[in-house]
């Protein structure tokens, strides 16, 4: 029963990875893809609330903090917020002490960061294969095949999920050895994500203050109003 449990869990993981992915394309668009977002809902998977929020928390004030500037390629957290969320959550149910637990949440932002990072590669690749169907498909078009578009748009959708859910797989194959890490390190990397705590709610902070500035006052109250939801929960405490 635990095993099948445990199987249950890492395909629904695979299965929110894949539509975070296909929310940050032009599938969706909607807040899905946010990393906070897919915390609460990888939270409810495996039920521990706490370590989700906390580092979903602090991945999405990383995201927001990210800015795609000129041509650059913004990191990947629809992605890295995922596997970031999910790493710690597979290795704090093999730790149930308190500071291992913190431990998890650190190590789980530093996993979701570099995962983010490292999707870059991942977003141009499929950017090109994308630009491939569009050409694909204007050709089809005026060659007088009609259903050219349809199936343009259906074979981008199962690259987008297909690749979000190889990508979180790949590193959750890794989760075993990064929870052994866990475990060996727990009094620093516990040490470091409690040193740390002050510069996620600086960046918060200075998030609200620039969607405030910039009189994105709607973008702003959505924001603050997920940051205090997800605060209230963590200090509350969940069972």
């Amino acid at each position: 029963m635990t095993h099948g449990l445990v199987d249950f869990r890492v395909l629904a993981t695979l299965a929110v990875a894949g539509i975070a992915v296909l929310d940050a394309t032009p599938v969706a668009q909607t807040l899905i893809s946010q990393p906070l977002v897919t915390a609460a809902a990888l939270g409810a998977v495996w039920g521990d609330w706490r370590t989700a929020l906390e580092v979903g928390l602090v991945l999405q004030i990383l995201s927001a903090a990210t800015l795609p500037l000129g041509a650059r390629t913004p990191e990947d957290y629809a992605s890295g917020g995922v596997i970031g969320v999910a790493i710690a959550l597979m290795a704090a149910t093999l730790h149930p002490f308190e500071m291992v637990r913190e431990a998890c949440a650190m190590i789980g932002v530093v996993i979701g960061l570099v995962a983010s990072i490292l999707g870059v590669a991942l977003l141009k690749w499929q950017r090109r294969r994308n630009e491939g169907l569009s050409r694909w498909c204007e050709e089809a078009l005026a060659a007088g095949h009609e259903g050219a578009l349809a199936a343009a748009h259906r074979a981008a959708i199962v690259l987008s999920f297909a690749i979000g859910v190889a990508y979180c797989a790949a590193w959750l194959a890794l989760s075993p050895w990064i929870a052994k890490l866990t475990s060996v390190e727990s009094l620093r990397l516990a040490h470091a994500w409690n040193l740390a705590q002050p510069l996620w709610l600086g960046l918060g902070v200075a998030q609200l203050l620039h969607a405030f500035v910039q009189r994105r006052l709607g973008r702003a109250a959505l924001y603050g109003m997920a940051l205090v939801a997800a605060w209230l929960v963590l200090m509350v405490g969940t069972p």
